[in-house]
Protein backbone atom coordinates (compact mmCIF):
# COMPACT_ATOMS: atom_id res chain seq x y z
CA UNK A 1 0.00 0.00 0.00
CA UNK A 2 0.87 3.52 -0.96
CA UNK A 3 2.15 6.30 1.86
CA UNK A 4 0.15 9.41 2.02
CA UNK A 5 3.35 11.41 1.09
CA UNK A 6 4.34 8.88 -1.86
CA UNK A 7 0.24 8.58 -3.37
CA UNK A 8 0.69 12.67 -3.07
CA UNK A 9 3.15 12.65 -5.07
CA UNK A 10 1.97 10.33 -8.09
CA UNK A 11 -1.36 12.69 -8.17
CA UNK A 12 0.79 15.40 -8.53
CA UNK A 13 2.55 14.00 -11.04
CA UNK A 14 0.02 13.05 -13.32
CA UNK A 15 -1.53 16.31 -12.90
CA UNK A 16 1.72 17.77 -14.13
CA UNK A 17 1.64 15.58 -16.95
CA UNK A 18 -1.68 16.47 -17.95
CA UNK A 19 -0.90 20.03 -17.91
CA UNK A 20 2.27 19.46 -20.30
CA UNK A 21 3.51 17.74 -23.01
CA UNK A 22 6.97 18.20 -22.12
CA UNK A 23 6.05 16.14 -18.38
CA UNK A 24 6.29 12.41 -18.69
CA UNK A 25 4.51 10.20 -16.62
CA UNK A 26 6.51 7.47 -15.24
CA UNK A 27 5.57 3.96 -14.01
CA UNK A 28 2.99 3.62 -16.79
CA UNK A 29 2.78 2.01 -20.00
CA UNK A 30 3.53 3.37 -23.40
CA UNK A 31 -0.37 2.87 -24.55
CA UNK A 32 -1.44 4.62 -21.66
CA UNK A 33 1.26 7.21 -22.40
CA UNK A 34 -0.38 8.07 -25.35
CA UNK A 35 -3.68 7.96 -24.45
CA UNK A 36 -2.61 10.81 -21.99
CA UNK A 37 -2.36 12.94 -25.21
CA UNK A 38 -6.36 12.60 -24.97
CA UNK A 39 -6.91 13.86 -21.24
CA UNK A 40 -4.62 16.66 -21.81
CA UNK A 41 -6.17 17.90 -24.50
CA UNK A 42 -9.78 18.09 -22.88
CA UNK A 43 -7.32 19.42 -19.96
CA UNK A 44 -7.06 22.27 -22.66
CA UNK A 45 -10.21 22.95 -23.87
CA UNK A 46 -11.73 22.83 -20.75
CA UNK A 47 -10.10 25.82 -19.57
CA UNK A 48 -9.77 27.86 -22.69
CA UNK A 49 -14.05 27.33 -22.54
CA UNK A 50 -13.46 28.45 -18.56
CA UNK A 51 -11.19 31.57 -19.42
CA UNK A 52 -13.59 32.64 -22.52
CA UNK A 53 -16.55 32.70 -20.25
CA UNK A 54 -14.39 34.38 -17.19
CA UNK A 55 -13.11 37.27 -19.82
CA UNK A 56 -16.51 38.10 -21.58
CA UNK A 57 -14.89 42.24 -22.06
CA UNK A 58 -11.26 40.76 -23.44
CA UNK A 59 -13.09 38.15 -25.88
CA UNK A 60 -15.21 41.17 -27.07
CA UNK A 61 -12.07 43.18 -27.93
CA UNK A 62 -10.72 40.88 -29.92
CA UNK A 63 -12.84 38.42 -31.08
CA UNK A 64 -13.37 34.53 -29.80
CA UNK A 65 -10.62 33.07 -32.49
CA UNK A 66 -8.25 35.12 -31.15
CA UNK A 67 -8.72 35.21 -27.72
CA UNK A 68 -8.38 31.24 -28.12
CA UNK A 69 -4.83 31.04 -29.29
CA UNK A 70 -4.41 33.62 -26.70
CA UNK A 71 -5.98 31.13 -23.81
CA UNK A 72 -3.98 28.22 -25.69
CA UNK A 73 -0.47 29.96 -24.96
CA UNK A 74 -1.83 31.03 -21.77
CA UNK A 75 -2.83 27.50 -20.89
CA UNK A 76 0.16 26.08 -22.06
CA UNK A 77 2.55 28.43 -20.12
CA UNK A 78 0.86 28.43 -16.82
CA UNK A 79 -0.24 25.75 -14.76
CA UNK A 80 -4.07 25.83 -13.33
CA UNK A 81 -3.46 26.22 -9.18
CA UNK A 82 -6.57 24.91 -9.17
CA UNK A 83 -8.94 21.85 -10.29
CA UNK A 84 -11.83 24.90 -9.37
CA UNK A 85 -12.06 26.19 -13.51
CA UNK A 86 -13.62 29.19 -11.78
CA UNK A 87 -10.35 30.07 -10.37
CA UNK A 88 -8.31 29.65 -13.41
CA UNK A 89 -7.77 33.05 -14.71
CA UNK A 90 -5.80 34.98 -11.89
CA UNK A 91 -2.61 35.54 -13.98
CA UNK A 92 -4.21 36.36 -16.92
CA UNK A 93 -4.13 39.50 -16.68
CA UNK A 94 -0.31 39.88 -15.92
CA UNK A 95 0.64 37.17 -19.04
CA UNK A 96 -1.54 39.53 -21.71
CA UNK A 97 0.85 42.49 -20.77
CA UNK A 98 3.71 40.90 -21.54
CA UNK A 99 2.19 38.51 -24.61
CA UNK A 100 3.81 40.00 -27.14
CA UNK A 101 1.22 39.55 -29.98
CA UNK A 102 -1.16 41.85 -28.07
CA UNK A 103 1.15 44.47 -27.64
CA UNK A 104 -0.83 46.32 -30.29
CA UNK A 105 -3.50 46.57 -27.82
CA UNK A 106 -2.05 47.68 -24.33
CA UNK A 107 -4.80 48.27 -23.15
CA UNK A 108 -5.87 44.80 -23.36
CA UNK A 109 -4.21 44.22 -19.80
CA UNK A 110 -5.96 46.13 -17.78
CA UNK A 111 -9.53 45.35 -19.21
CA UNK A 112 -8.75 41.72 -18.40
CA UNK A 113 -7.93 42.34 -15.09
CA UNK A 114 -11.55 44.32 -14.69
CA UNK A 115 -13.03 40.63 -16.60
CA UNK A 116 -11.46 39.12 -13.62
CA UNK A 117 -12.42 40.95 -10.63
CA UNK A 118 -16.17 40.76 -11.86
CA UNK A 119 -16.04 37.01 -12.27
CA UNK A 120 -14.29 36.56 -8.85
CA UNK A 121 -17.11 39.44 -7.45
CA UNK A 122 -20.22 36.58 -9.05
CA UNK A 123 -17.96 33.41 -7.11
CA UNK A 124 -17.44 35.69 -3.80
CA UNK A 125 -18.72 33.96 -0.44
CA UNK A 126 -22.33 35.64 0.32
CA UNK A 127 -21.63 37.91 3.69
CA UNK A 128 -24.46 40.16 6.14
CA UNK A 129 -24.07 43.69 5.68
CA UNK A 130 -23.99 45.85 8.41
CA UNK A 131 -27.32 46.98 9.80
CA UNK A 132 -27.16 51.10 8.72
CA UNK A 133 -29.51 51.68 12.02
CA UNK A 134 -26.46 50.17 14.17
CA UNK A 135 -24.33 53.09 13.30
CA UNK A 136 -26.47 55.22 15.64
CA UNK A 137 -24.33 53.48 18.18
CA UNK A 138 -21.16 54.64 17.38
CA UNK A 139 -20.44 58.71 18.23
CA UNK A 140 -18.81 60.66 15.63
CA UNK A 141 -15.24 59.95 16.84
CA UNK A 142 -15.49 56.58 17.10
CA UNK A 143 -17.16 56.61 13.45
CA UNK A 144 -13.77 58.71 12.08
CA UNK A 145 -11.66 56.32 14.15
CA UNK A 146 -13.30 53.59 13.09
CA UNK A 147 -12.02 51.13 9.77
CA UNK A 148 -14.81 49.22 7.16
CA UNK A 149 -14.33 45.76 6.56
CA UNK A 150 -16.14 45.51 3.00
CA UNK A 151 -18.41 42.66 1.55
CA UNK A 152 -16.37 39.67 -0.25
CA UNK A 153 -17.68 40.71 -3.46
CA UNK A 154 -16.00 44.03 -3.59
CA UNK A 155 -13.44 44.92 -5.72
CA UNK A 156 -11.63 47.97 -7.09
CA UNK A 157 -10.24 48.04 -10.15
CA UNK A 158 -7.73 50.78 -11.58
CA UNK A 159 -6.20 51.87 -15.13
CA UNK A 160 -3.84 54.58 -14.52
CA UNK A 161 -4.14 54.98 -18.71
CA UNK A 162 -7.26 53.33 -19.98
CA UNK A 163 -10.71 54.06 -20.01
CA UNK A 164 -11.92 51.36 -18.27
CA UNK A 165 -15.51 52.18 -17.33
CA UNK A 166 -16.31 53.62 -20.97
CA UNK A 167 -14.86 50.36 -22.40
CA UNK A 168 -17.30 48.34 -20.26
CA UNK A 169 -20.55 51.35 -21.30
CA UNK A 170 -19.42 50.54 -24.80
CA UNK A 171 -20.11 46.95 -24.92
CA UNK A 172 -23.23 47.10 -23.31
CA UNK A 173 -24.40 49.26 -25.94
CA UNK A 174 -22.86 52.97 -25.28
CA UNK A 175 -20.69 54.75 -27.31
CA UNK A 176 -17.48 53.78 -28.89
CA UNK A 177 -14.80 54.57 -25.84
CA UNK A 178 -12.00 56.69 -26.58
CA UNK A 179 -8.81 55.56 -25.79
CA UNK A 180 -7.22 58.87 -25.04
CA UNK A 181 -9.88 59.26 -22.30
CA UNK A 182 -7.24 58.74 -19.77
CA UNK A 183 -7.43 56.46 -16.87
CA UNK A 184 -10.35 55.43 -14.89
CA UNK A 185 -11.44 53.47 -11.71
CA UNK A 186 -14.56 51.22 -11.10
CA UNK A 187 -15.86 49.54 -8.09
CA UNK A 188 -17.28 46.15 -8.37
CA UNK A 189 -19.92 44.27 -6.16
CA UNK A 190 -22.35 41.40 -6.49
CA UNK A 191 -26.22 41.64 -5.29
CA UNK A 192 -27.78 38.69 -5.46
CA UNK A 193 -26.96 36.81 -8.44
CA UNK A 194 -25.77 39.76 -10.17
CA UNK A 195 -22.71 41.43 -10.68
CA UNK A 196 -22.89 45.59 -11.04
CA UNK A 197 -20.13 48.20 -11.04
CA UNK A 198 -19.76 51.96 -11.16
CA UNK A 199 -17.36 54.72 -12.19
CA UNK A 200 -15.50 56.10 -9.29
CA UNK A 201 -13.20 59.13 -10.10
CA UNK A 202 -9.94 59.47 -8.80
CA UNK A 203 -10.46 60.68 -5.31
CA UNK A 204 -13.27 58.14 -4.33
CA UNK A 205 -10.90 55.48 -5.53
CA UNK A 206 -7.93 56.15 -3.19
CA UNK A 207 -10.13 56.43 -0.93
CA UNK A 208 -11.38 52.92 -1.61
CA UNK A 209 -8.18 51.23 -1.50
CA UNK A 210 -7.40 53.25 1.53
CA UNK A 211 -10.84 51.82 2.86
CA UNK A 212 -9.47 48.26 1.88
CA UNK A 213 -6.03 48.50 2.79
CA UNK A 214 -7.35 48.95 6.16
CA UNK A 215 -7.11 52.96 7.07
CA UNK A 216 -9.67 54.27 9.21
CA UNK A 217 -12.80 55.93 7.85
CA UNK A 218 -11.38 59.54 9.05
CA UNK A 219 -7.76 58.88 7.18
CA UNK A 220 -8.83 57.59 3.70
CA UNK A 221 -11.29 60.41 3.02
CA UNK A 222 -8.82 63.15 4.40
CA UNK A 223 -5.64 61.47 2.99
CA UNK A 224 -7.78 61.77 -0.65
CA UNK A 225 -10.06 64.49 -0.50
CA UNK A 226 -12.80 62.54 -1.05
CA UNK A 227 -16.39 63.74 -0.86
CA UNK A 228 -17.14 61.63 2.32
CA UNK A 229 -21.08 61.57 2.47
CA UNK A 230 -21.48 60.82 -1.08
CA UNK A 231 -18.96 57.90 -0.72
CA UNK A 232 -20.38 56.87 3.02
CA UNK A 233 -24.14 56.87 1.31
CA UNK A 234 -23.04 54.69 -1.85
CA UNK A 235 -21.15 52.15 0.15
CA UNK A 236 -23.78 51.92 3.07
CA UNK A 237 -26.62 52.32 0.81
CA UNK A 238 -25.84 49.87 -1.78
CA UNK A 239 -24.91 47.42 1.30
CA UNK A 240 -21.31 47.22 0.76
CA UNK A 241 -20.22 47.05 4.27
CA UNK A 242 -19.69 43.73 6.51
CA UNK A 243 -18.53 44.81 9.75
CA UNK A 244 -17.11 48.00 11.24
CA UNK A 245 -14.06 47.47 13.83
CA UNK A 246 -13.13 50.38 16.23
CA UNK A 247 -9.79 50.56 17.56
CA UNK A 248 -8.36 49.16 20.50
CA UNK A 249 -11.32 46.74 20.18
CA UNK A 250 -13.79 48.51 21.76
CA UNK A 251 -16.40 47.31 19.43
CA UNK A 252 -17.30 45.18 16.46
CA UNK A 253 -20.56 45.87 14.46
Amino acid sequence: MLSRSCYAARLGAFAASLGSDDVPLTGVTSATQERLSVYRNNVRLNRIAALTDAFVNVVQLVGEDYFHALARAYVDRTPAASANLHEDGAELAAFIRNFEPAAEMPYLGDVADVDWRLHRAYFADDADAVDGARLAELGPERFAAASLRLMPSVALARSNLWPIADILRMHDGGPPARLDAGGQSILIWREAFSVHWQALGMAEAQAVAALMAGASIEAALADTGADANSLLAQLFGRRLVHAIEVPHHETHI
